[in-house]
């Protein structure tokens, strides 16, 4: 049970999305891409930050 938790709890710790930074460079305006799923769901999560990420690059915002 122990070594069952440990494999468990080491997937959802390696499997965080990371929040994508992004500034325009014509103001100086930063934003921040974040998921607003929980870390049960990294798949999810990650989309929701690729998704908020694509927006922002086709504006020509540039991720930092």
């Amino acid at each position: 049970m122990k070594r069952m938790f440990v494999i468990v709890s080491a997937i959802l710790m390696a499997a965080c999305a990371s929040p994508a930074v992004f500034k325009d460079p014509k103001t100086g305006q930063v934003a921040q891409c974040n998921a607003s799923t929980p870390g049960l769901f990294p798949i999810i999560a990650q989309h929701e930050i690729d998704t908020c990420s694509d927006a922002y690059a086709r504006m020509g915002w540039v991720k930092q």
